[in-house]
C-alpha cells in the first residue's frame, strides 16, 4: 500500500463484521443472561402491549463498547414499555450511524463529539441529548498502541498514524501533536474504515501507531510487537457522545423521541448494576469480547442528559473545527439541538439554556 505525507490513505481488508466474529473471548455467564431475558419476557411483552407503539430505526455502532445503553433498551424490554418498537441496525462506528440517518436507512443514531459536528451541517438531524461523558479515569481506557522503535512521545515523528476517517481520532491525534510540538506535515495520516482494516495495516507494518479502545484495543494488543505507550488522558481531550435524530422524526413523533429518552435511562441505571449481564449481551449480539467490555463499563460515564456544559464543550469543539478548515460550511449549532423531548422525559437532567 502507497501511503503519502499530507495525502491520507485507504486500508482495504475484511468487513467489521469479519474481525468482530473472529473476537471469541470467553463465554461464562451465558446462561445468565438466557435467565434473565426468559424471566423478563411475559412481563416485557405485556408493558409493551399496553402503550401504543411507534415504530424506530436505530442505527448502533458496534466499535469500542458497541452501544450498550440502546441494546439493554431492546433486551430488557425498555423501549417497548415506552412506546418504541425499536429495530436495529449495526454499524462500524457513530460516523457510520450518522451517514445513515443522512440517507433515512435510520431514525436514530449517536456519535462521538467530533464526528457528530462533522455531520451536523450535511442533512437536518438534531442532538437529543448526551449518552457519555469521558473523564480521566474512562480516557485512560482508550490507548496509543505503537510498533517496535517508538520507545517515546517524540518518536512518532516521521511515523504512520492510523486514524478511522471521520471519527473522534482525528481531534484526537491533531490536539495531541499540538501538544507534543510535532508539526501535522511531519507525519503521515493512514485512513481505515473498520478495525479489520486497522488489524490487517498494524500486521503488515503499514501503520506504526494508532489510539484503539473496548474491543479494538484488545484485538490489537494481540499484533506481535505492538505495546501501549500512552492513554489517552495524556491528549487532554474528553469525548463525549451524543444522540441524534432526524429532526423529521422528532417532528412527527415526539412522544416517540421522549420515550427513546427514557428508555436510555432506564438502561444507564441497569448497566450500571449489572456490567457481567451487559457484557454478556454484547458478546452474544457482537462478539465484543468479555474482558474488554468489563474493564470499559467500569470505567464509563453514562448518562441520558443535555447540560450548558455539554454545550460548550460542542461549541468549543465546533470553532476549532472552522479555525483548522477542517468543518465545511457553517451551520448555527444552537438549531441542531432539540431538548424538548429529554425535557418532558428527564426534565431534571436538562441545564442547557438555548
Amino acid at each position: 500500500m502507497k501511503v503519502t505525507k499530507r495525502k491520507k490513505s485507504s486500508v482495504f481488508g475484511l468487513t467489521a463484521a469479519a474481525v468482530l466474529l473472529a473476537i471469541t473471548a470467553g463465554c461464562g455467564g451465558n446462561a445468565g443472561v438466557k435467565e434473565m431475558g426468559a424471566a423478563a419476557g411475559q412481563e416485557k411483552s405485556a408493558a409493551a402491549a399496553a402503550v401504543k407503539q411507534v415504530d424506530v430505526q436505530f442505527a448502533l455502532d458496534t466499535a469500542a463498547t458497541g452501544s450498550p445503553q440502546s441494546r439493554v433498551a431492546v433486551e430488557q424490554g425498555y423501549f417497548g414499555k415506552n412506546g418504541v418498537q425499536a429495530k436495529t441496525f449495526d454499524f462500524p462506528y457513530g460516523i457510520d450511524t450518522l451517514n445513515a440517518l443522512l440517507v433515512d436507512r435510520a431514525d436514530v443514531g449517536s456519535a462521538a463529539d467530533y464526528a457528530l459536528l462533522n455531520s451536523l451541517g450535511k442533512g437536518d438531524m438534531v442532538i437529543l441529548g448526551t449518552l457519555s461523558r469521558a473523564n480521566e479515569v474512562s480516557a485512560k481506557n482508550s490507548v496509543l498502541l505503537v510498533r517496535s522503535g517508538i520507545n517515546s512521545e517524540q518518536d512518532l515523528a516521521g511515523k504512520k498514524l492510523g486514524v478511522a476517517r471521520g471519527t473522534v481520532f482525528e481531534y484526537v491525534w491533531a490536539k495531541y501533536l499540538e501538544k507534543l510540538g510535532i508539526p501535522k506535515d511531519k507525519v503521515t495520516y493512514v485512513n481505515y474504515s473498520s478495525p479489520d482494516e486497522a488489524l490487517v495495516a498494524l500486521k503488515r507494518g503499514q501503520m506504526d501507531a494508532i489510539w484503539a479502545s473496548g474491543a479494538v484495543r484488545e484485538k490489537l494488543k494481540e499484533v506481535e510487537g505492538v505495546k501501549e505507550l500512552v492513554d489517552s488522558s495524556k491528549t487532554g481531550v474528553y469525548v463525549k457522545a451524543f444522540l441524534v435524530a432526524r429532526r423529521s422524526f422528532v417532528e412527527q413523533h415526539p412522544d416517540a423521541a421522549a420515550g427513546t429518552l427514557k428508555a436510555l435511562k432506564e438502561a444507564t441505571d441497569y448497566i450500571g448494576g449489572h456490567k457481567q449481564e451487559t457484557a454478556q449481551l454484547l458478546f452474544d449480539k457482537i462478539k465484543l469480547p468479555q474482558a474488554g467490555v468489563l474493564k470499559d463499563l467500569e470505567a464509563a460515564s453514562y448518562v441520558v442528559g443535555f447540560t450548558q456544559e455539554d454545550y460548550e464543550h460542542l461549541s468549543e469543539m465546533q470553532k476549532w473545527l472552522q479555525d483548522q478548515g477542517i468543518l465545511k460550511g457553517s451551520y448555527d449549532l444552537k438549531s441542531k439541538i432539540n431538548v424538548e423531548p429529554l425535557k418532558k422525559a428527564l426534565p431534571e437532567s436538562v441545564t442547557y439554556k438555548p
